[in-house]
């Protein structure tokens, strides 16, 4: 039961809980917040989503879990095998971590989780869906019709006209709601429509193609990808990432695989919570037991295995390569190896991709400066894209993320613990593991 973190699984064991250790640690220690739980036999389940080695996503469907809605399409993540301490574990750090962090419009939110068994290690997780998928299969199904907004005159970007740029991004099937619980019922407006967990892990060795993935239902035929969208996925996933940092969490696996798209061209990061999982074998490099997403990893991560928020700022840059490359794999043409380390800490960097400014380009270099100290904040590469946006689009998205804040001041005044403020900076933290052996040799 202890390996499994099933030991004081309600109330948590805040008498051990070290300020110094990272969260995703310790997040079992946390106490489970009771006003999640959500009886199983409301729930109806339809097809899987994504499937791993650990555990499988379901697409479901959940009965009054949200206020004025009698059923709601919800993403539940569960367990493959019972007995695997691992992967309980994964599972009960991720719930806890989703329970304390809050809600926010760019990460994906918990709706509910099934524990009544825990014992017994039946455990559910409960998240929002999403019918668009991950941000990376968008990307690479566009790339024959994507619209270049960048003048080659003059390198700035020629905005699409507001109106019409939300015209056609907003989805005739938007909807809002609220949980049904004591505490959301005093809200008087819903929370936007989130995401889904397109997969929980990938079986190792398995191409996209082989994966039970989630369809793009109609999303082509709406509408075509253009450089607005990039700037505006861009912004939004800082802003996530910045909200994340804040609540002290690292997220370690930061991609656009780990992107989703919503309505409202809402874009959330998911699996931030989430223990090191069984990936793709071209995309990650096995360390000890764990396979780790090599391209993405900042040179601190490669030779001494240390994770933070600065490290998360290099993936960060990874991404926005990623988005104005339209989903090329990172490092074209080069393996994921000793010698791309050598080559990095040597000076290489990628080129800038095809659909990028000197700008944007520029972000990304100072997101891969060697030493971690000098990159940027998330909060300051917020404000860099979010600048690069017309006023009303961030406008769009300041008021869609108000109700979120507002569910999360509602939080605080009922339960005026928060877990989270004890821990210290994640980029003060030794590594997680000290003693294990790092990815790079010397």
């Amino acid at each position: 039961m202890k390996a499994a973190g099933l030991v004081n699984f309600e109330e948590g064991y805040m008498k051990g809980f070290n300020p110094e250790v990272a969260l995703h640690e310790q997040a079992d220690l946390l106490p489970y917040d009771t006003d999640y739980e959500f009886p199983k036999e409301r729930i109806e389940f339809s097809k899987q989503l994504g499937h791993g080695a650990f555990g499988i996503v379901m697409k479901a469907t959940a009965s009054n879990i949200m206020v004025h809605e009698e059923s709601t399409t919800v993403a539940v993540k569960m367990l493959k095998h019972k007995n695997d301490n691992q992967a309980i574990r994964a599972l009960v750090l991720e719930l806890k971590i989703m329970i304390h962090l809050g809600q926010h419009l760019n990460v994906v939110n918990l709706l509910g989780a099934v524990t009544k068994n825990i014992a017994k290690r039946e455990l559910m997780v409960i998240l929002e869906y999403c019918p668009y998928g991950s941000i990376q299969s968008i990307l690479m199904k566009s790339r024959e019709h994507f619209i270049d907004q960048i003048n080659p005159q003059t390198d700035e970007i020629e905005w699409q006209q507001y109106s019409e740029f939300l015209a056609q991004r907003n989805s005739a099937n938007n909807y809002t709601f609220q949980r049904n619980d004591s505490f959301h019922n005093d809200m008087e407006t819903g929370i936007q429509s989130g995401a889904q967990i397109e997969q929980l892990e990938d079986v190792e060795g398995c191409s996209t193609e082989d994966m039970v993935m989630l369809p793009m239902t109609n999303l082509h035929a709406q509408r075509i990808i253009n450089t607005t969208d990039l700037v505006c996925w861009a912004s939004q996933i800082a802003t996530g990432m910045d909200y994340l940092a804040s609540r002290k969490v690292v997220h370690g696996d930061l991609a656009t695989r780990n992107v989703l798209l919503c309505h409202n061209n809402v874009v959330k990061i998911c699996d931030f919570g989430l223990a090191r999982s069984i990936y793709r074998r071209n995309n990650y490099k096995k360390k000890g037991e764990d396979l780790l997403p090599f391209k993405w990893l900042a040179l601190e991560c490669m030779s001494d295995n240390v994770f933070s928020v600065s490290s998360d700022v290099w993936a960060y840059g990874i991404v926005l390569w990623e988005l104005f490359s339209l989903a090329q794999v990172p490092y074209p043409g080069l393996d994921a190896n000793e010698q791309l380390y050598h080559k990095l800490r040597d000076g290489y960097r990628m080129d800038q991709p095809q659909y990028a400014n000197q700008i944007i380009y520029d972000v990304m270099l100072h997101c891969w400066y060697v030493n971690p100290e000098t990159r940027p904040s998330f909060y300051d590469l917020k404000c860099r894209l979010n600048a690069m946006l017309p006023d009303e689009l961030k406008d769009h998205y300041w008021q869609l993320n108000e109700t979120y804040l507002a569910v999360n001041v509602m939080r605080m005044e009922r339960n005026k613990t928060d877990y989270l403020a004890y821990l210290g900076s994640p980029d003060e933290m030794a590594p997680a593991t000290p003693d294990c052996v790092s990815v790079i040799s010397s």
